[in-house]
C-alpha cells in the first residue's frame, strides 16, 4: 500500500504512549538544543518585478496536481535513504533506506528510533540535531539495521513544524557505487558489453589457449576503434544514444564469437579468434568500417561519425596478448592522425 507523507503528518500515531520523560530523549526539541521559536520564524520572501518572459516559466502553478502525490513518489524512488522521525519513533522510511539496513520490508516502523541508532553515535545526533535543522549541517551517523548490520550514512536534517509532536527529517547523502572491481562491474553501465578490463582478461584467455594448442594455429586479432567526433555528441546531449547505437550495430551485424567489449580512453575493442587467414581478418575489419561509415540514424537525422580503427594480430607480428593489444592502441593513434576515417594494420600486410 503507497504510504502518503502528507497524510502521516497529519494524522496522530496509534502506537503506545511516549516513554516516560527520563527515558524520553526525543520526546521534546529542547533534548536536541533545538529552540524552536527561532525555526518558525517567517520571512516575507522577496517580491521581484514582474518580466513577460516569467510567464511561461510560472506556467506549472495551473496545472491540476496533488503535491504530495509527487512528494510521494520523489521520497519512494530516491537513490537517498529517508526517515521521519516523530518525538521517539520511526514512523517512516523510504525504500532505499529499508534496504540499506534490511529492515525487513518496513516492519520496523513504530519502533523506538533509538534501536536504529548505533549507541555510540546517539548522544552524537542529541547534540548536533539543532545545527543540522538550522545550519545545513551534514552529520555521519552509524544506522543499525538486522543482523548486527551495521550502515555510515552521512545525514542532513530537516524540521517539521508539527504542534504537538517534535518532528523531523533525516536525508542521506546518495550512496556513492562501489569503485573495486567485482563482478558486477566488469560490464558496461551503457551498453552492457564487457568493459576493457574484462576484455583484456579474455585476450589473454585466447592467447593462452593457441599457445597451448598443436598443429597449425589460428590467427587472432585485436582491433580499437575510436570515435573521433564524440566530443560532438557529448555537447548535444546524445552521447550516450550514439554509444550504444554503435554497440547495437556492431553485435547485430558482427559473428556472434566476437568480443565486442566498450574501452577506456578508446570507444570500442573488438577481438577475432579462430580466423583461418589474413584475408579473413581483412573481410572482417572492412565490414566494421562499412558499418561505421553508415553512421548513425535517429529520428530526425542522419548522424556522420568520423572514425579510426587500429588492428593488431597473433602470433605475428605481436607475440603476447599484450603486445597484441599495445599494438592495436599504436595503430589506433596512427590512423587518428590522418584526420579521416581510417584502418591501420600493425605491420600486417592488407590482401
Amino acid at each position: 500500500m503507497k504510504t502518503d507523507i502528507t497524510e502521516i503528518l497529519e494524522k496522530p500515531l496509534n502506537s503506545e504512549p511516549i516513554a516516560e520523560p527520563e527515558a524520553d530523549i526525543l520526546a521534546k526539541a529542547e533534548d536536541y538544543n533545538v529552540n524552536i521559536d527561532d525555526l518558525e520564524i517567517f520571512r516575507e520572501p522577496e517580491k521581484k518585478a514582474f518580466r513577460p518572459e516569467d510567464k511561461d516559466k510560472e506556467s506549472w502553478r495551473s496545472l491540476d496536481i496533488r503535491l504530495s502525490d509527487v512528494v510521494d513518489l520523489i521520497i519512494a524512488s530516491s537513490e537517498r535513504p529517508f526517515f521521519l522521525i516523530r518525538d521517539d519513533l520511526l514512523v517512516y522510511a523510504n525504500p532505499i533506506a529499508v534496504q540499506l539496513l534490511d529492515l525487513g520490508g518496513g516492519d520496523r516502523i513504530g519502533d523506538k528510533f533509538l534501536s536504529l541508532v548505533d549507541s555510540d553515535d546517539w548522544k552524537l545526533l542529541t547534540e548536533n540535531i539543532g545545527d543540522m535543522i538550522a545550519g545545513d549541517k551534514t552529520l555521519q551517523v552509524r544506522m543499525k539495521g538486522s543482523k548486527g548490520k551495521v550502515v555510515p550514512i552521512d545525514f542532513k536534517a530537516i524540521y517539521l513544524p508539527e504542534i504537538e509532536h517534535f518532528s523531523f527529517i533525516l536525508i542521506g547523502e546518495q550512496r556513492k557505487k562501489q569503485t573495486t572491481l567485482t563482478l558486477n562491474n566488469l560490464y558496461d553501465e551503457i551498453t552492457g558489453l564487457p568493459n576493457f578490463f574484462l576484455f583484456e582478461d579474455r585476450v589473454q584467455v585466447a592467447v593462452a589457449n593457441e599457445n597451448v594448442r598443436t598443429g597449425d594455429k589460428s590467427l587472432i586479432a585485436v582491433v580499437a576503434v575510436n570515435i573521433n567526433n564524440i566530443e560532438t555528441f557529448r555537447k548535444m546531449n546524445i552521447e550516450e544514444y550514439i554509444i550504444k547505437k554503435i554497440a547495437n550495430n556492431l553485435v547485430l551485424n558482427l559473428k556472434k564469437n566476437v568480443t565486442i567489449a566498450r574501452g577506456l580512453k578508446y570507444n570500442f575493442w573488438l577481438m577475432f579468434s579462430d580466423l583461418k587467414s589474413k584475408a579473413e581478418l581483412n573481410h572482417e575489419v572492412r565490414h566494421i568500417f562499412e558499418i561505421l561509415n553508415d553512421g548513425i540514424s535517429d529520428n530526425f537525422t542522419r548522424h556522420r561519425l568520423a572514425f579510426s580503427i587500429g588492428v593488431s594480430s597473433y602470433p605475428a607480428p605481436a607475440h603476447s596478448a599484450k603486445k597484441v593489444i599495445e599494438q592495436a592502441l599504436s595503430a589506433v593513434k596512427t590512423a587518428q592522425a590522418q584526420n579521416e576515417n581510417n584502418i591501420e594494420f600493425y605491420k600486417i600486410d592488407r590482401l
